[in-house]
């Protein structure tokens, strides 16, 4: 499954540069087991995304797309919505609330 948000930088205050969004990602999800943030030369190697890369996991990938110029970004998320989903985070929320490790089962 691949879920896309896009951003108008240029709707905010200051917009952002493409390597600060890229590290404010990186920065955010550092302690996550299950997700990882494409570094951004692999981004921009990208032709095209492989909706079903990460099936039958509890992983989740992340991508920032744009460049300085435009103005906009595009965050897109490839995710198994079985794996990643309700089921996977049920499991995961359990393991927290038990104090095992998060990746119990997974």
């Amino acid at each position: 499954m691949i879920v896309e948000v896009p951003l108008p930088l240029r709707a905010l205050p200051v917009a952002p540069r493409m390597a600060e969004i890229h590290a404010s990602l990186t920065r955010a999800y550092a302690d996550e087991p299950f997700v990882e943030v494409a570094a951004l030369a692999e981004t921009a190697a990208l032709s095209q995304l492989d909706a079903e890369s990460l099936n039958a996991t509890n992983r989740m990938k992340l991508y920032a797309f744009g460049g300085d110029d435009f103005g906009q970004a595009r965050l897109v998320a490839v995710l198994d919505n079985l794996g990643k989903g309700a089921g996977g985070a049920a499991v995961q929320n359990l393991n927290l609330m038990l104090g095992l490790p998060e990746s119990r089962g997974l």
